[in-house]
Parts: structure tokens; C-alpha cells; sequence
């Protein structure tokens, strides 16, 4: 099921194959509940009650899936706000170093935010993954200017600047360890089963309808919405629901006016 959420435009495919699947889920059972009509077979009534039981799990697995969904979302949203913590931090640690590296290492630290703002924003996985790789490339040559620096002049001072070079790094591992999808293929397939059934039995317990579709067709279509939601909230990166680099853009800002200059 992951291969159906690749792509930008997948969410919504997804939707129109999910809504015109249950839409004939339903169709098909209002065709078979009206040939038993004709037939003048008796209703069961089981039929009614099994229906109830499987909207109430379906409610339930969407109401969960819904809320792993939005965990993963807030992590992603922690974990870009930690990014920013680090690299202002970043910034103000390199005040300890010497005059003449400074400029060199602000440099490097301001490519670096550029770099992961660009992670945020873009949609494209093959730039994002670039943008990833050369992120980890600066951050590695600030990781040895620093160490450079700190085994000619070995101090606890320095320390800190090292320090706040790892965080770079750590912090980064931290957003792709929360980059990744928290709802996984099995519970899309159960999501659709469980669908798919009541739709069927819906349409199979309508009774005394005749040309209006409209009572049919609601479910399917409320149902398509749902997992639509559920997917954009759960892509990381992609569709309209996304993290987008509030903070490291106000850091951004923070330092075009003049703060944590070193």
C-alpha cells in the first residue's frame, strides 16, 4: 500500500480510486438487496446489526490511524524547531573563536540554514535528499575548522563550540528519524476492507429507494475525505499539509537584523 502514497499527486488518486471503489462496494450491494426483494426473500436483520458493528470498528481504526497520523505530524514540527534551536545556538558559540574564523564559520552557518530551510520547503524527494547530503558535508567541514582550532588551542571554552557543531548533526538525525510515514501499508488494507464492507452492507440494507443515489453515495465519499486527510497529514513533505520552517525562517530573520551576530 506505501507504493499508492509516493508522489506528490498520489493523495489524490488515491481519493478518486478509493471513492469509486466504495461507490461500487455500495452499488453492488443495493443490486443484490433489491434482487432479494424481488425474490420476496425475508430480511435479516442481523444484517442490520452487523452493519452498525462494523461502522463502530471503522470508526475506531480511523479515529486511531487518525492519531498516529498527527503524531508524526507534531514530531516533525519538534523536530524542525529543534533545528532551529540548534543552529542559533551554533551561532552564538562561534563567538568564542578567533576574530579571523568567525567570518568563515558564520559563513558556513548561514549556507547551512539556507540548506535546511530548502529541506522544508521543497516537495521533491530526489532535491530534498540532496539538500540532506550537502547539509551533512558543511556541517562535517565546521566540525573540523572547530576541532582544528580546538586541538591548537585546547580549552573548555572550545568545548562548547564543538558541542554546538554535534548538535548540528544530531539535530538533523533527529527530523529524518520523524520523516517517515506512521501509518503503515497493513493498516491502509484494513482501513479498505473494513470500508469496503460497509459500503456493501450499506447499500445491501437500503430499502424502498428508487433512482435517488444520493443517501448511497454520502458514506463513500465522506469515507474518500477521511483517508484523504489521514494521508496529506501523514506524507511527509508532500500534499498540503506539511511542516513548513516556521522557526528557521524567523532565525533567518533574527540574524538579517542583527541578532546572535558574533
Amino acid at each position: 500500500m506505501e507504493f499508492l502514497l509516493a508522489g506528490n499527486y498520489a493523495h489524490y488518486v488515491l481519493m478518486l480510486s478509493t471513492l469509486i471503489l466504495l461507490m461500487g462496494a455500495a452499488f453492488l450491494g443495493k443490486r443484490i438487496g433489491k434482487r432479494r426483494q424481488a425474490q420476496d426473500l425475508p430480511v435479516d436483520d442481523e444484517l442490520k446489526i452487523v452493519l452498525g458493528a462494523i461502522l463502530s470498528l471503522f470508526g475506531l481504526l480511523v479515529g486511531f490511524t487518525f492519531s498516529f497520523a498527527i503524531n508524526g505530524y507534531q514530531a516533525r514540527i519538534q523536530a524542525e524547531e529543534n533545528e532551529a534551536i540548534a543552529i542559533g545556538n551554533a551561532f552564538q558559540r562561534i563567538s568564542v573563536l578567533e576574530e579571523k574564523y568567525q567570518p568563515r564559520a558564520e559563513s558556513m552557518l548561514q549556507d547551512y540554514l539556507a540548506l535546511r530551510i530548502h529541506f522544508f520547503e521543497t516537495t521533491d524527494e530526489t532535491n530534498r535528499a540532496e539538500t540532506r547530503m550537502a547539509a551533512i558535508q558543511l556541517q562535517t567541514h565546521m566540525w573540523k575548522l572547530i576541532s582544528q582550532l580546538a586541538q591548537q588551542n585546547p580549552n573548555a571554552v572550545m568545548v562548547t563550540a564543538l558541542n554546538a557543531s554535534n548538535e548540528l548533526y544530531t539535530a538533523q538525525q533527529k527530523t529524518m528519524s520523524s520523516w517517515q510515514r506512521q501509518v503503515p501499508g497493513a493498516a491502509w488494507i484494513l482501513l479498505l476492507f473494513f470500508a469496503v464492507c460497509s459500503n456493501f452492507l450499506l447499500g445491501h440494507n437500503i430499502r424502498g429507494i428508487h433512482g435517488n443515489n444520493t443517501i448511497i453515495m454520502l458514506l463513500p465519499a465522506l469515507i474518500s475525505l477521511a483517508l484523504l486527510m489521514i494521508s496529506e497529514i501523514d506524507s511527509p513533505g508532500a500534499g498540503l499539509i506539511y511542516v513548513t520552517p516556521e522557526n528557521l525562517n524567523a532565525l533567518r530573520h533574527t540574524l538579517e537584523v542583527g541578532g546572535l551576530a558574533p
